[in-house]
């Protein structure tokens, strides 16, 4: 008993100091400039990418980037469904990821004939609300609705519109993307543009997206061209009666849809005038803006198609004006320097207008998924822009390739290996640097972007150069050991992660072996890939450690570990390194159970009680910690809080439901989960066929084996209660069935060599 309070303490005393240190926190430029709110602009130029801007003569939209914040924007909507304008735009009118329905682009103002009748009569046949004659108005409203029914969180569909008419301001849009009917089978509204200034009933109070604002031109390939002078008509008309403008430029988007019927050359003609023009009434729109008051908005909602095939699903994002310094566009929702996403936009807005302190804000009701982007300043602005880009895409592009050949060739290795065992003809010089050289890989890939980056298959011939370095100089370190060269990776593996995690994840940002920006499942902090690699390469450090030092008193070697183990958990589980709840519950867990282990603690439901408790516990200091830090700076657990405390239970059987929606999937469809329960069944498969070998490696390698158990329990966990455990749980297994079958084959070859030459 007296064991359990000392360790209790020990735990307790660190767990608290931690979280207490001072946090990663950014260098963000100081607060927006009191006084009066101007008005807010937002200038939409869809299907742009961060180079079409800097290899284009876009002097104003350099310039004014330069004088704000710059950045690249995620472009992800409703899951499953694709980077379509309709869902993009409704994202980012959302403030949350939504879809856009079908009718999404159906926007009118009141007065425009439509059926039989007016856009408006419409309207109110449709959604039985009434319009006044300066209304535009959302005719897919309802139907946009019904599609995102199905979505199991909470959203408000035209949260921008909803905020601000509770709060007595009032909203414009002007222009559209529409392409005439002699062109398509029927005219097509690219009118999207009035979900993200509407309401949740679908209206906007102000503006013109009819035809008056675009004109006939015949060298276009659209055969029309956004009316400029007409625009410009329209802002000067609302600038006073408006807090917020949302003017879609429309050209590069009619120019993205007339590619399947028109010559390569012509689009790339157009887009480069389009921009050229673009940047031009930019220009003219400034000396109608008050820069010290108003606040300019640059945003690209979605990519161009190209782009997506290239695997960039990134755009440009640039904020100016009223209190916003130069530098790079930084947000709490991302936590990277020149990233933010879609649904920052929404809150960035509300923040500007003084409609709220945080994502809840004053309308308890409208709850937007992300945060108020700021600024960070940066010399190279531009420079730093570029090489985020370059090295996101590479992620995006190497991730699956380099990720399913690493398992399979695992899943390969461990499954022939096997059979060579079972069948006793192999020799273990020759499987020996093979297990090893599975284990080498996730640090390698840590390092990925580190190395030349030409080609994903140039890189893969890297990553297999340099496991075969690491491979054989840890089996020259260990001099004929067959347990030292895992003893010398694992630790390297353990070391390295632990420390990119405390540096900020530079390493693992940017890694294939990791979370992807361009999915957004996870911006920072440690991923599910690499929680499982930390958490499987230091128990079985631990173990091999336990084992290995003779030398050194038990009691100092437990205390080491001990010691370890709390900074790994903390590590996985400090709010200001990025929290991974189920990384936590099964770092917790795992490393808990084999703490109790090498104290000699009987496990029983007595203990497993303790553990599950003290997991909770944990769990609930983080929680709490979390939620005094300020809200630009609260990881997703912190959010998450907040949504439990909004929505209660409901809440958090969606987020039990979504969570498990994307584990199943994973494993029913995927290697991972294959290799998982391989790996369980070939130690327990070979365990049985070889019960002296088993005896005898238990002997050698007492901790090791003692210590497996624990990654049992931790992979179990973590495939338990990640929304993509399987993942994690596979990494652990590899850490623990390659050296578990090195050993095996050792230990079998000491008894056949005892066997024959008896002493």
């Amino acid at each position: 008993m007296f064991k359990k309070l000392k360790l209790a303490a020990l735990a307790v005393i660190i767990t608290w100091t931690a979280l207490y240190l001072p946090g990663v926190r950014p260098a963000v430029a100081e607060e927006r400039a009191a006084g009066e709110r101007g008005k807010a602009i937002m200038v939409i130029i869809d299907r742009v990418t961060w180079d079409d801007l800097l290899a284009s003569d876009t002097f104003v939209i350099k310039q004014v980037a330069l004088k704000g914040s710059v950045g690249l924007m995620t472009t992800n909507t409703a899951t499953g469904l694709p980077r379509y304008p309709v869902n993009t735009y409704a994202t980012v009118g959302a403030g949350s990821r939504i879809g856009g329905g079908s009718s999404g682009g159906n926007g009118f103002n009141v007065p425009e004939k439509y059926e039989n009748g007016t856009a408006g009569e419409a309207f109110s046949r449709h959604t039985g609300v009434k319009t006044e004659k300066e209304n535009v108005v959302h005719l897919g409203i309802a139907q946009m609705e019904k599609s995102n029914a199905a979505l199991r969180r909470e959203y408000t569909i035209g949260a921008i519109g909803t905020i601000m008419h509770h709060n007595g301001l009032k909203t414009a849009v002007i222009g559209n993307a529409d392409i005439p009917g002699e062109l398509m089978k029927e005219k097509r509204y690219n009118r999207q543009v009035v979900s993200i200034a509407m309401d949740n009933l679908g209206i906007v109070d102000f503006g013109d997206v009819s035809e008056g604002t675009y004109r006939y031109d015949r060298e276009k390939a659209a055969g029309i061209k956004t009316d400029f002078n007409a625009v410009l008509d329209r802002f000067d008309s609302l600038k006073d009666k408006a807090d917020l403008i949302v003017i879609e430029t429309g050209d590069m988007s009619r120019a993205e849809d007339m590619k399947s019927i028109a010559a390569d050359d012509v689009i790339y003609r157009n887009r480069q005038e389009a921009l050229v023009e673009i940047d031009r009434f930019i220009g003219t729109l400034l000396d109608r803006i008050d820069m010290e008051h108003d606040l300019l908005m640059i945003v690209v909602p979605t990519p161009p198609g190209r782009a997506m095939e290239e695997g960039n699903l990134l755009t440009p994002f640039i904020m100016a004006g009223n209190g916003i310094e130069p530098g790079l566009a930084w947000s709490g929702t991302v936590k990277r320097n020149g990233l933010v996403t879609n649904v920052d936009i929404a809150a960035s807005l509300v923040e500007f207008l003084g409609l709220q302190g945080d994502t809840e804000g004053k309308d308890k009701d409208i709850l937007l998924s992300g945060r108020p982007v700021k600024s960070i300043k940066s010399p190279n602005a531009f420079e730093d822009i570029t090489k985020l880009q370059e090295d996101t895409v590479f992620l995006y592009n190497s991730r699956l390739p380099l990720v399913k050949s690493y398992i399979n060739g695992v899943l390969a290795v461990m499954i022939v290996s096997a059979v060579l065992i079972w069948a006793g003809t192999v020799k273990p010089r020759y499987l020996v640097p093979v297990f090893v050289s599975v284990t080498t890989v996730p640090v390698i890939m840590l390092w990925a972007n580190r190395l030349y980056n030409p080609s994903i298959w140039l890189t893969a011939v890297q990553i297999i150069i340099l496991m075969i370095i690491m491979t054989f100089a840890s089996l020259r370190f260990g001099r004929g050991k067959t347990m030292t060269p895992f003893l010398l990776i694992t630790g390297i593996t353990g070391l390295m992660i632990a420390g990119d995690i405390l540096a900020g994840a530079p390493l693992a940002k940017t890694s294939p072996l990791s979370y992807d920006a361009m999915t957004g499942a996870r911006f920072y902090g440690i991923g599910n890939e690499f929680m499982g690699a930390l958490i499987g390469s230091i128990i079985v450090f631990a173990g091999l450690f336990m084992d290995r030092l003779d030398t050194v008193r038990l009691s100092v070697k437990r205390l080491i570990i001990t010691l370890l183990f709390i900074i790994i958990i903390y590590i996985i589980a400090a709010p200001n390194l990025g929290t991974n709840v189920g990384g936590t519950i099964a770092a917790a867990g795992g490393l808990g159970i084999i703490i109790m282990i090498m104290y000699g603690v009987r496990l029983d439901r007595k203990t497993a009680v303790y553990v599950i408790v003290a997991i909770m516990i944990l769990l609930a200091c983080f929680m709490a910690y979390d939620m005094t830090r300020p809200v630009e700076t609260q990881s997703h657990i912190g959010r998450t809080i907040k949504l439990l405390q909004e929505n209660g239970f409901n809440e958090a059987i969606n987020i039990i439901r979504r969570k498990w929606a994307v584990n199943f999937k994973l494993i029913k469809n995927t290697t991972w989960s294959w290799f998982y329960f391989s790996s369980l069944l070939v130690i327990y498969v070979l365990g049985k066929r070889y019960p002296h070998e088993i005896k005898e490696l238990r002997e050698r390698q007492k901790w090791f084996t003692g210590f497996i158990p624990g990654i049992f329990l931790a992979s179990a966990l973590a495939l338990v209660f990640n929304d993509s455990g399987v993942v994690a749980a596979a990494i652990m297994m590899t850490y623990a069935v390659a050296p578990f079958m090195a050993g095996l084959i050792i230990a079998r070859e000491k008894i056949i060599v005892e066997t024959r030459f008896p002493e």
